[in-house]
């Protein structure tokens, strides 16, 4: 039966090469994109959790409330307020660091983590200045929860271990104050006194944005600066299981007051923005289902007609209904396993040549297009064919096997 139904495709070597081309231009064009948009989107995450985590947790922000005021001042009084209180008690803080710390080294699911504090600062070298956010962190902690060693372009991350008042930088703020590794700046918080640093690295996160306000230190260094001996304002948390941090943050926040955030709860809005992107992902391979389907059926379809005596010699030698299904199935199965090979051949192509050109923008450390060799493309482009095309094949060939030699006589 599979060798009849090669002879049939076979007979019309045109049609069958077109319908081909379709299948495999259709799964071609969802690979291409497909490669392109999650490329970006794991560079895009890569960034992220460079700077945020798998987990954050911080200091909640408490808020006066007016009525739980009256309810614990003034529960028997009527008050009439010349203005209603308002705004934060105080500024958000962790309230039992070493807590956390027991429930991560008790955590299986925990890699590491990292306590940070980040303040605002003033970098200052001569006569020129530059406002930025510091951030304190133990570095070989952060180096087990971030990948931000791979964004140096200039010195060692590692540097600041040794301590000593010595700072890392955005190139930016670099570019911004005229310096280079090596040297010192003054730094100075809260219109403190100023203190000198010496700069041992420069960062490049590629978001110019980024690198001209973020400059990194050791944390025992930044909360000298800030005067806030042992004050911790968040924790950067990483797990073994990236997929797992929503499910463990919305557990661990049971636990305390503090806030605790997964990363995508963190970066809703770019969760919004892939969501958007898989839309457009999945309604193209809707498209090649549709036009692989629709291409598989014209070309049954025609074939049918064509072959309409081949038809009826076989009914007359005993094949039966069930016999002549198979027969067109098989063809269909044919159709959608070679058009999906041909789709991944051509897709991989594609995205391999896409990623070897220069598009003239600096993407991370790269000036070419970041793309994904992620093997679900692939295997989601090649599924769809086949189903596009068995789907299709059934009408045609269920109009096929119901023929019957008297009726294609007669039609004749």
């Amino acid at each position: 039966m599979l060798f009849l139904a090669f002879k049939q495709l076979l007979s019309k070597k045109k049609q069958t090469l077109f319908i081909l081309l379709g299948i495999g231009l259709g799964s071609m064009l969802f690979i291409s994109i497909s490669g392109v948009m999650i490329g970006l989107r794991e560079y895009i995450i890569n960034s992220l959790l460079s700077n945020t985590s798998h987990i954050l947790i911080s200091g909640s922000e408490r808020v006066i409330d007016e009525k739980e005021i009256k309810e614990q001042l003034y529960s028997n009084s009527i008050v009439n307020w010349t203005t209603n209180p308002y705004g934060k008690r105080g500024e958000a803080k962790l309230e039992n660091y070493q807590g956390w710390v027991n429930i991560f080294n008790k955590s299986p699911e925990v890699y590491g983590y990292s306590p940070r504090i980040t303040i605002p600062v003033i970098l200052k070298k001569r006569t020129l200045r530059s406002s930025i956010s510091l951030t304190g962190v133990i570095p070989q902690k952060h180096l087990k929860v971030s990948n931000i060693e791979g964004y140096i372009s200039t010195g060692s991350f590692k540097e600041l271990e040794k301590g000593g008042n010595k700072i890392v930088i955005g190139v930016g703020v670099a570019k911004d104050l005229g310096v280079k590794v090596g040297q010192t700046i003054e730094v100075t918080a809260k219109n403190n006194e100023l203190s000198p640093f010496k700069i041992v690295g420069t960062l490049k996160m590629g978001d110019e944005r980024i690198d001209r306000t973020l400059a990194f230190a050791h944390l025992r260094e930044v909360q000298k600066l800030n005067k806030t001996p042992g004050r911790i304002s968040e924790i950067a948390v990483s797990l073994n299981n990236l997929e797992h941090s929503e499910m463990i943050a919305e557990l661990w926040s049971r636990y305390s007051d503090d806030k605790v955030q997964g990363w995508k709860t963190t970066n809703k809005m770019f969760m919004e923005v892939i969501k958007m992107q898989d839309v457009v992902r999945y309604f193209i391979m809707f498209a090649v289902l549709v036009v692989a389907g629709f291409g598989v059926y014209n070309v049954l379809s025609i074939m049918i007609n064509q072959k309409r005596k081949e038809i009826a010699i076989l009914r007359s030698l005993g094949y039966k209904p069930s016999e002549i299904l198979e027969l067109i199935v098989y063809q269909g199965i044919f159709l959608g396993l070679s058009g999906g090979i041909i789709g991944a051949i051509l897709g991989f192509i594609v995205v391999y040549i896409v990623s070897n050109i220069n598009i003239g923008l600096e993407i991370g450390k790269s000036n070419t297009l970041i793309v994904s060799y992620d093997p679900t493309i692939y295997l989601m482009a090649f599924v769809s064919s086949v189903i596009a095309a068995v789907v299709a094949s059934i009408l045609p060939a269920l109009s096929a096997s119901k023929m019957t030699p008297i009726d294609i006589i007669r039609g004749e």
